[in-house]
């Protein structure tokens, strides 16, 4: 696989603007390729699938929250598609090359921390958005694997997410929010030592796996272990909402999930 490499930010839409027809502010935005920096002519379609998935998701996160497009102001946003096309045949690789595809992906081009780093400023703290996105967009990631894994999701469009910053004008608060298009609902992973490693064959690792195993199963449902994962175990929401004292939230969808972080009261 090719190392990522960064490319100067694409319009989602390339085409002129017609005077009758206003442009949504959802299709306005650079676009980062990861890995590759350009797409062929015959992906360009699903590249167009997977950001109408992501603005439709966003749709349907904006109708569970009472608003309309009108209630809000968009301050910035992005997307990222993982055009990697092992995607669509996920279901055919062993955890090992699923595994050493995800290494690859987490690292972003730089063209993506300038982005983030324009939208942490605007939020009003680039260090702490930089770090909390990070953890979404890693579980994003573990969400996208699972999708490609038991849905075969990506044959025909890419993973992707989509982060937008926004004002919410009737509830008068600033809301960050990453969308992605992956498995749309609450995914069990297994656990890892302290130090974010699978327990290895040894006696004591055997045992120490069986047992949580089962704690997993018996407390959370049961776990896909054929699928492999960025390493981490998600969004530590916990820590993020008792440590940080954020106010963060996870919305589910049929086609994809929404990361929300209500940063602050601005009125």
């Amino acid at each position: 696989m090719k190392a990522a490499t960064a490319s100067a930010p694409k319009k989602e839409d390339s085409g002129k603007y017609r005077k009758e027809k206003k442009m949504s502010p959802l299709k306005v935005g650079p676009v980062i390729y990861q890995p590759e920096d350009t797409l062929q002519e015959k992906d360009r379609l699903k590249k167009d699938m997977t950001l109408s998935e992501l603005n439709h998701v966003f749709r349907l996160y904006m109708t569970k929250k009472g608003l309309r497009m009108k209630d809000i102001s968009i301050l910035g946003l992005f997307s990222v598609i993982f055009n990697d096309p092992q995607f669509a045949n996920w279901h055919e690789l062993c955890k090992k090359e699923q595994s050493d595809v995800l290494t690859g992906l987490v690292r972003m081009p730089e063209v993506y921390n300038d982005l983030i780093e324009k939208i942490g400023s605007t939020a009003g703290d680039a260090q702490i958005i930089k770090s909390v996105v990070k953890d979404a967009y890693q579980n994003a990631i573990d969400s996208f694997s699972h999708a490609a894994y038991l849905q075969k999701k990506y044959r025909d469009r890419f993973p992707g997410f989509k982060i937008v910053l926004f004002v919410d004008q009737v509830n008068q608060a600033l809301i960050l929010t990453l969308i992605d298009n992956g498995f749309g609902e609450k995914i069990i992973k297994p656990k890892k030592s302290h130090m974010g490693q699978e327990y290895g064959n040894d006696a004591i690792s055997r045992i120490t796996d069986w047992l949580i195993r089962r704690y997993v199963e018996n407390q959370e449902g049961p776990v896909e272990w054929d699928i492999a994962y960025t390493g981490g175990q998600g969004m530590a929401l916990k820590k993020l909402r008792i440590e940080l004292g954020m106010n963060v939230d996870l919305h589910f969808f049929a086609t994809g999930a929404i990361f929300e972080l209500k940063l602050k009261n601005i009125f």
